[in-house]
């Protein structure tokens, strides 16, 4: 009989496997991560950045104890956020931490001027329209370990998501998709999300493929009844 699957929520000690979700979660294709390029001048991976960014608490798409993960036999196998954007910069890190983030990394201040201004020339505004939040509960950075794929699981982390925003008064639920992804576009489809917006690449001027929104209506205590 295989072990029960649990979800809980996580804490520091889960920082490792935080960052790998993360980076899954923004690699739209094999061996590439929407990072790499940001750190092009800093010679630091996307894993051990994003491990300093949970570090100094500077993601702003869900701090530790925003994420849920699924875990069997103690070994988590899948991961995800789900907190309430900012209402002032919709963008994924807060950079008032990147001095901090520079420092857990030792970067000098050249390699940290360099990711700055990379990150700015991709989000250059902290109220992009297509970053706003089309809900007040949003889910982010879902990823599932490869060996458990197929399996349900982003079903039963979503579960324990949307009880979650449920206790915290959430009416509703909102995710993003990477144009493309149809296997995660699939899957979210199955668990109930519906189609809310679409940016296309244009909106983009081509450099990236595009957004698919989707948002779903969380049960309230009368919907059982």
């Amino acid at each position: 009989m295989n072990p029960e699957i649990t979800a809980r929520q996580a804490t520091q000690a889960d920082i490792p496997f935080l960052a790998w979700c993360n980076v899954q979660a923004t690699s739209p294709a094999p061996e590439f991560c929407y990072w790499d390029p940001l750190l092009a001048h800093t010679k630091t991976s996307s894993i051990a950045f994003m491990e300093a960014v949970f570090q100094t608490n500077a993601l702003a798409w869900g701090q530790v104890e925003e994420f849920f993960i699924l875990e069997q036999a103690g070994k988590p196998i899948a991961g995800a956020s789900a907190f309430t954007m900012s209402n002032t910069d919709y963008r994924p890190l807060q950079l008032e931490c990147l001095p901090a983030i520079a420092q857990h990394l030792s970067w000098n201040q050249s390699a940290t001027v360099a990711f700055q201004e990379a990150y700015e020339q991709v989000w250059h505004d902290p109220l992009d329209p297509s970053l706003a939040p089309h809900t007040s509960w949003i889910i982010e950075c879902v990823a599932v370990i490869p060996e458990a794929r197929g399996r349900g699981m982003t079903r039963k982390l979503f579960q324990a998501l949307f009880a979650e925003g449920q206790k915290r008064g959430h009416t509703h639920v909102g995710i993003s998709v990477t144009t493309g992804n149809q296997a995660a576009q699939r899957a979210y489809e199955a668990i109930g999300f519906q189609l809310y917006l679409q940016y296309g690449a244009e909106y983009f001027d081509h450099a990236f493929p595009g957004t698919t929104k989707y948002r779903m209506r969380l049960k309230t205590q009368g919907d059982d009844q």
